[in-house]
C-alpha cells in the first residue's frame, strides 16, 4: 500500500478552530503502521455513500482526479478537515448537558494506492494526541505518542472505480458517535441496527447450545445470562469486547465443565460476526433482544418457569435446591399479590 497523500490536522472544537501540522518524511513511517493497523481491525461496520454530491466523499473524488495540483489537494483535505469541525461544535453542544465531551483529537487523512489490485482506497482517522512540557524550554507542545496509536474513529473507503455512482466504506468507533459516520461523513449503514442485534444474538444462542449440547449445565444459564445483560445494558457494542468482558475470566460454576471448554467456546463466539454476516458494532435493540430472549424450563407437570428478561443477580433470584431427596426450584420474588397466592 502506498501514501499518495496525506495530512494531519489537530481539530479544536474549544477553540473553533484547526491547527496544521505539516508531516515530515519520519512520520510517514507512523501513518503506514497506523493505516495497517486500522486495515487489519475486524471490529468494524459497513457502510455506503448517500450520494457522491456530499461534502467528504466529493472532495475525496476531486483529491482523486486533481493530485498533481498540491494546492487542491491541500484545499480539499482543509475542507474536509473543517467540516469535521463543525460538527464537532454542534455535537458538543448537544451532549453537553449530559457532563462528556467529544474525544479531543487530530484528523489523519490519507490517499492510498494498492498496486496490487490498481485501486484507490482513502483512510480519515481521529487519534489521540497528547500534551507535554518540552524540556528544553518548558513550553507545553501536543503530538503522537510513538508507541501510543489509540484510535477513537476510523473511516476506511474502497474506491475502486472513481466514476461509480456508489461507494462503499468500513467504519470503527469506540463510542457511539453518530456525528461521525451520519453527520461529517453522510453515510448509511448497510446492516441496521435491529438486524444486526438479531443476528448477534442468534449467533449467541446457537452456539451456547452447540457446545452445551447434551449437558444440563448452570453455566449455559449464567453465561447466556450474561450476554443478555451486556447487550440491554448498553448503548454501543463492540462484540469481541462483549464476548471477553463475559468469558475471557469466566470460572465454571460446573465441575464438568473445564475452562479449556469456555475458551473453545469464546473463539468460536469471536467468529460469529464473519460467519454469519452481522456487523462487529452495533447499537442493540431492545426490541430485538426481548424478542428472542425468552427462555421456557419446564418445572413439573403443568408448571413452566419462563424466563422474559435478564437478571441482574442470578444466583440469588433462581436456584435448584434439594432437601430430603426432593428437588426444588426456588424462586425469589419482588411481587406481593404472587407471594400471597402462594403464602400457603
Amino acid at each position: 500500500m502506498q501514501i499518495e497523500q496525506k495530512s494531519i490536522r489537530i481539530i479544536d472544537y474549544e477553540q473553533q478552530h484547526i491547527l496544521i501540522r505539516e508531516t515530515p518524511e519520519a512520520f510517514e513511517a507512523y501513518v503506514a503502521e497506523l493505516i495497517n493497523h486500522i486495515s487489519n481491525n475486524d471490529s468494524v461496520r459497513e457502510y455506503k455513500t448517500r450520494s457522491t454530491e456530499t461534502e467528504v466523499i466529493g472532495s475525496i473524488l476531486n483529491l482523486c482526479a486533481n493530485q498533481a495540483d498540491g494546492n487542491s489537494v491541500s484545499l480539499k483535505m482543509d475542507g474536509v478537515a473543517s467540516r469535521l469541525l463543525l460538527k464537532e461544535i454542534v455535537a458538543q453542544e448537544r451532549i453537553a448537558r449530559t457532563r462528556t465531551n467529544v474525544q479531543k483529537g487530530s484528523l489523519i487523512q490519507a490517499l492510498l494506492f494498492n498496486e496490487d489490485s490498481n485501486n484507490y482506497s482513502y483512510l480519515l482517522a481521529k487519534i489521540e494526541h497528547s500534551e507535554w512540557v518540552d524540556d528544553a524550554d518548558f513550553t507545553f507542545k501536543t503530538g503522537f505518542s510513538k508507541d501510543k496509536k489509540t484510535i477513537w474513529k476510523s473511516c476506511l473507503f474502497d474506491l475502486p472505480d472513481l466514476n461509480a455512482t456508489e461507494f462503499y466504506a468500513k467504519i470503527y468507533s469506540n463510542t457511539v458517535a453518530k456525528y461521525w459516520n451520519d453527520d461529517f461523513l453522510e453515510l448509511n449503514e448497510m446492516t441496521s441496527d435491529e438486524s444486526n442485534t438479531t443476528r448477534a444474538f442468534k449467533a449467541i444462542d446457537a452456539t451456547l447450545n452447540q457446545n452445551f449440547r447434551g449437558k444440563s449445565s448452570p453455566d449455559h444459564t449464567i453465561i447466556r445470562n450474561g450476554f443478555i445483560s451486556y447487550l440491554k445494558n448498553k448503548n454501543h457494542v463492540d462484540f469481541s469486547t462483549m464476548v471477553d468482558a463475559v468469558l475471557e475470566n469466566y470460572a465454571p460454576v460446573d465441575s464438568d465443565i473445564k475452562p479449556e471448554k469456555i475458551q473453545e467456546i469464546r473463539a468460536k463466539l469471536l467468529e460469529q460476526p464473519r460467519k454469519r454476516n452481522f456487523d462487529s458494532q452495533f447499537s442493540p435493540v431492545n426490541s430485538a433482544i426481548n424478542a428472542r430472549v425468552k427462555k421456557v424450563y419446564n418445572i413439573n407437570d403443568g408448571i413452566d418457569l419462563k424466563i422474559s428478561g435478564d437478571i441482574e443477580d442470578l444466583s440469588g433470584t433462581i436456584r435448584a435446591i434439594e432437601e430430603n431427596g426432593v428437588r426444588y426450584i426456588r424462586v425469589r420474588t419482588n411481587n406481593d399479590t404472587t407471594f400471597r397466592k402462594f403464602h400457603y
